[in-house]
C-alpha cells in the first residue's frame, strides 16, 4: 500500500520517466536515443556525435558509418598480379633438344638443297642478264624461306618435314597456335647464320628452363612433343615461388 501520499499510479501513466533513463537538462532525452528504448552500445548516434563503443568509424557523408572499411576492387587486385606467365606445358614435353637438332638437320638438307637447285637453274649469262638473275635467285630465297620455314609449318599444325618425321611441333609460349609471324621470326636466325646458329641454339636451349632457343625467346615459342595438349598460359602472383621462363 502507498505510504505518505505517494501516487500508486506507474511512472508512464503519469508521463514521468523511469529511473535509469538519459535525460538532458529541460527533460528532452539525450541525443541519439530513443523514449522508452535503452541505449545500445556501439549504435551510431546523431551526426558529429562521437561513435560508441563497438569498433564502427565515422568518415561518411552526413555522418555514416560503417563498421568494416569497403573491399579491394578489381583495380587493387590486378596490382597484386605482378607474377610471370606460367609455361601452357609441363617442362618434360619441352624436352626434345636430341630430336630438334635431328630435325633442324632434316629440314636443312631439304632446303638449302631446293635453294641450290633454283640457283644452279638460273645462274647463267653475264652483264647485265646475269646481275638481273642473281636478282631473281635473291628473291626467291626469301619466297623459299617464308614458305618452308613459316608458311608449311604455319598450315601443318606447327611442323616442317623434319618435325613430323621427329613427332615434335611449334607452339605459341602463350599454349594457342603459333602465328605465321611468330613462325618466320622464329626461323631468321638459322637463315641468317646457318651452323653457327644451331650451335648457339643448343646452347641457349640447355640453359632454358622450356628449352627455348634464341629464336624461340624471340618469336615467344617453344617446341613441344607433336602429342602434346596445352593449356591457356596463366598468371601467377607475384612471390610465389614459380619461376616463368628464363
Amino acid at each position: 500500500m502507498p505510504q505518505g501520499g505517494d501516487d500508486p499510479r506507474l511512472p508512464h501513466e503519469t508521463g514521468g520517466q523511469a529511473s535509469g533513463s538519459p535525460q538532458q537538462p529541460g527533460g528532452a532525452p539525450r541525443q541519439g536515443t530513443v523514449p522508452g528504448q535503452p541505449n545500445v552500445p556501439g549504435q551510431a548516434g546523431a551526426p558529429g556525435q562521437e561513435s560508441a563503443p563497438g569498433g564502427q568509424w565515422q568518415d561518411g557523408p552526413q555522418g555514416q558509418s560503417y563498421g568494416t572499411p569497403p573491399p579491394a576492387g578489381p583495380a587493387d587486385q590486378s596490382e597484386a598480379m605482378q607474377g610471370r606467365p606460367i609455361s601452357p606445358v609441363s617442362e618434360a614435353e619441352t624436352r626434345v633438344t636430341g630430336r630438334r637438332a635431328v630435325q633442324y638437320i632434316i629440314d636443312a638438307i631439304i632446303y638449302y638443297a631446293i635453294a641450290g637447285v633454283i640457283s644452279w637453274v638460273l645462274n647463267r649469262g653475264t652483264g647485265g642478264v646475269h646481275a638481273f638473275l642473281v636478282f631473281v635467285i635473291a628473291v626467291l630465297d626469301v619466297l623459299l624461306y617464308l614458305v618452308y620455314w613459316a608458311g608449311i609449318p604455319y598450315s601443318q599444325n606447327g611442323q616442317t618435314i623434319g618435325m613430323k618425321v621427329m613427332g615434335i611441333r611449334i607452339i605459341s609460349a602463350d599454349g594457342g597456335r603459333a602465328s605465321y609471324l611468330q613462325l618466320a621470326i622464329r626461323s631468321v636466325l638459322l637463315v641468317l647464320f646457318g651452323g653457327l646458329a644451331l650451335i648457339v641454339g643448343i646452347i641457349v636451349m640447355m640453359l632454358s628452363r622450356y628449352r627455348q632457343r634464341t629464336g624461340d625467346h624471340m618469336a615467344h615459342t617453344m617446341v613441344v612433343r607433336a602429342q602434346a595438349q596445352p593449356e591457356p598460359a596463366q598468371q601467377t602472383y607475384a612471390g610465389a615461388g614459380q619461376a616463368g621462363y628464363r
